[in-house]
């Protein structure tokens, strides 16, 4: 796939949220739920059954005995922690979160969700560097997938927050430019020699993310029926990715 085509699949999940919203309304926090109950599945399949083992995968005998295996394992901790601090800036718009900030500009769910999107995408700047093409494909197609609620939100909170049409639009249009703007990055500075690394960083995002979500999918630890739906079409569809790619 041409570098173009990955810019406009990550520029359009952002734009399919946008027409969600514009069009068919499905912006109020009972249907984010189950959007990301959905994603929440998704993520944490692909994550665990192609992710994360392609990730460990031994790049030739001369490093069968070495320490790589904790590294990586730092690395996804690192993820794991990064998303946390993320989320105290963005209050948590990444896993469906969309609050009502009383009519003043969110500048730290801006600044936290903008961060968010770049750091993912750096992991897709060099497909070379991923021992499994498919690995980077379904990379590719879990952030968009999973970028399409977080659009939602996002959105809903610039209105809530009282900002014209044009502006929210504006802020929206930057967010789907960062994950554009990180594979550019990572594609052309010495970070593209480091791709297992920074996919390992991804993951450990995806990780929180995804948990958070499912986590959050239950009430008083009984799981809604719409929601656990949800998760198990998007575990399905997981599978059923991993199984066809």
């Amino acid at each position: 796939m041409h570098p173009w085509a990955d810019y406009l699949l990550l520029i359009s999940s952002i734009a399919a949220g946008a027409v969600t919203v514009y069009q068919f309304k499905l912006d109020r926090p009972a249907q984010l739920k189950i959007l990301n109950a959905f994603t929440g599945g998704y993520l944490l399949c692909i994550t665990c059954l192609h992710l994360l083992p392609e990730l460990y995968h031994v790049h030739g005998e001369e490093h069968a005995h070495d320490h790589s295996g904790i590294w990586v394992g730092s690395l996804i901790l690192a993820g794991f922690f990064i998303q946390i601090v993320l989320d105290t800036i963005s209050m948590g718009v990444e896993h469906g979160h969309a609050h009502d900030l009383e009519h003043r500009l969110p500048l730290g769910v801006i600044a936290g969700l903008y961060l968010h999107a770049f750091i993912e995408a750096m992991a897709l700047g060099n497909p070379e560097g991923h021992h499994d093409h498919a690995s980077r494909d379904l990379l590719l197609w879990s952030i968009v997938i999973h970028n399409y609620p977080v659009s939602i939100a996002f959105l809903a909170i610039l209105f809530r927050a009282g900002l014209e049409r044009r502006r929210a639009l504006t802020i929206l249009g930057g967010f789907a430019l960062m994950g554009p703007l990180g594979m550019t990055l990572s594609a052309n500075t010495p970070l593209a020699s480091h791709t297992r690394e920074l996919t390992a960083i991804v993951i450990g995002i995806f990780m929180h993310i995804s948990t958070t979500i499912l986590f959050e999918s239950s009430d008083l630890h009984r799981f809604n029926r719409g929601k656990l739906v949800a998760i198990l079409i998007g575990t399905g569809l997981g599978v059923l990715t991993v199984v066809f790619h």
